[in-house]
């Protein structure tokens, strides 16, 4: 008995200490909001957790608070790519098309076709003390199998051309300097003219043309294959109008030059350099210049 009167005196005194805390708390949170200084400090912080509660609940209702984008501008790009698609669906049958039509004019026609060059690919870095003012170095010379005249291009076109080899390096001068010159004439128009360096890392000037007819706005500008010097139907930039006058906008300015692809050029030699060797009755050839036996 004297146990259990000692247990029920305990749990009065806890009971008696949670009320006493209770009332000192609650005192101490109506001093808080009513005391000017206090008061002053915390509506702020209180306005600012307002505005987010009523910002979260709107959110929440509206359906955005995990919504990146929304459904409706993804359908919207989706229709798109489709609609895209569906057109280069169109220009690939198209061209597939063109190309097996020109396959069976060439065999119709018997034309003689020319061989794909193959090439050598290099790093090219730039020169900054050489004998001309665009040049390039390539980490490639003639134990790669390079030779002077081959053709520089790039992901995007003709560069330049190598005008001097070593054995494990090569000089580029490129279509921007002044002493550079490559035939050229328009892919669409067929217009004539030769593209001439000096004009600055972009533009190429447009000189010499033999016909009056101008050239097409916005179309290729391609090597044409004159004198020998480029391989035919390269790309070297697109035809613009600057300051009234015809101009090329070079494809060089278009990439990084880098990496660039060393092409042999495909040249057409004169009938005396490659004359027909007669054929002796007793069937052995003579090598030209060799004495006989």
């Amino acid at each position: 008995m004297a146990s259990l009167g000692r247990d029920r005196r305990a749990k009065r005194r806890v009971v008696r200490t949670v009320v006493v805390v209770s009332i000192v708390v609650a005192l101490a949170v109506v001093l808080a909001q009513t005391a000017p200084v206090i008061r002053g400090t915390a509506t702020p912080v209180r306005a600012g957790m307002d505005d987010i509660v009523v910002h979260s609940a709107n959110a929440v209702q509206n359906g955005s608070l995990f919504d990146f984008g929304g459904d409706e501008e993804l359908l919207q790009e989706i229709e798109r790519l489709r609609v895209e698609n569906r057109q280069l669906a169109i220009w690939r049958d198209a061209a597939t098309s063109m190309t097996e039509r020109l396959h069976r004019y060439e065999d119709l026609l018997d034309l003689v076709g020319e061989p794909i060059p193959q090439g050598v690919s290099a790093r090219v870095v730039t020169e900054t003390d050489g004998p001309f003012a665009e040049t390039r170095l390539a980490n490639a010379g003639g134990l790669h199998g390079v030779e002077e005249g081959d053709v520089a291009v790039n992901t995007q076109g003709v560069i330049g051309r190598v005008i001097r080899v070593g054995n494990r390096s090569s000089r580029i001068l490129l279509v921007t300097d002044f002493n550079s010159r490559v035939p050229v004439m328009g892919e669409i128009s067929g217009v004539r003219a030769i593209l001439g360096g000096g004009s600055g890392s972009q533009y190429g000037e447009l000189i010499d043309k033999p016909e009056q007819a101008p050239f097409i706005e916005g179309e290729s500008i391609v090597t044409s294959g004159e004198g020998n010097a480029f391989p035919r139907g390269l790309r070297v930039g697109r035809a613009v109008i600057a300051n009234d006058r015809w101009v090329a906008q070079l494809s060089l300015s278009e990439a990084p030059v880098d990496f660039v692809r060393l092409l042999p050029t495909q040249t057409i030699e004169a009938p005396e350099d490659d004359p027909i060797i007669p054929v002796p009755e007793d069937g052995v050839v003579t090598a030209p210049g060799a004495e006989a036996q």
